[in-house]
């Protein structure tokens, strides 16, 4: 981790998240693309059964509602598969189904922003600002040994303030600290130049600091 990150939030979040991270790239993917493209429909099965855990994962995390992240994935699977036979490979199979789940998450963040502050309002939000939406958590089934030693205070407070920062900074903050996604990927999957990733990298990590000030010492 680079040291700028460091003086923005906990080191320990890319622990945090490191469980919800996939393989860098996974060299089949091609294959199957090539086998789709060729008429096999069932590599694309494969595909799905491959990356849905981390593509649900991610709009999880952006949405913070199962039920949206669920059909919001499901949504951007039917897309991948109509215009997988166009696909070029300009990017990793993975990196192009990414941004995919990213552009129907903004579909459905107003919805899910609303819905999750209406339940915010007429449950018990722990000590939240009345109207502000819980965020969400994906548990692990397996943590690593620095994942359960990281704690669950902290864990809770990373994802609280995650959930706080708004979700353009949340996109970014995910597909960077927790899924890996490095800054040439980042530019494919939020369709922006690199220079801007950057830049809104920097702004997220700021306002996840700032938001860590009101939820953990």
């Amino acid at each position: 981790m680079d040291t700028e990150a460091r003086v923005y939030y906990p080191s320990a979040m890319r622990v945090w998240g490191a469980s919800a991270r996939g393989p860098r790239a996974n060299d089949s993917d091609a294959s199957e693309v090539a086998k789709f493209q060729e008429g096999d429909e069932a590599a694309f099965e494969e595909l799905v059964h491959r990356h849905e855990r981390e593509a649900y994962q991610c709009a999880y995390r952006v949405l913070g509602n199962a039920d949206d992240a669920q059909e919001a994935v499901q949504e951007a699977f039917l897309r991948a598969f109509r215009g997988l036979k166009a696909f070029r490979g300009e990017a990793a199979f993975k990196t192009w189904l990414t941004g995919i789940v990213i552009n129907v998450c903004r579909n459905y963040a107003v919805k899910a922003e609303e819905k999750l502050k209406r339940l915010c309002v007429s449950a018990d939000c722990g000590g939240q600002d009345e109207g502000d939406p819980a965020p969400p958590v994906v548990n692990d089934p397996s943590p690593g040994p620095d994942q359960s030693a990281l704690g669950a205070e902290l864990r809770r407070a990373v994802e609280v303030a995650l959930w706080k920062v708004g979700a353009e900074h949340r996109e970014v903050l995910v597909l960077r600290e927790i899924q890996g996604m490095d800054y040439d990927e980042l530019a494919v999957a939020l369709n922006c130049p690199v220079g801007t990733v950057k830049s809104r990298l920097c702004r997220a990590r700021k306002a996840l600091r700032d938001a860590l000030l009101g939820v953990w010492p």
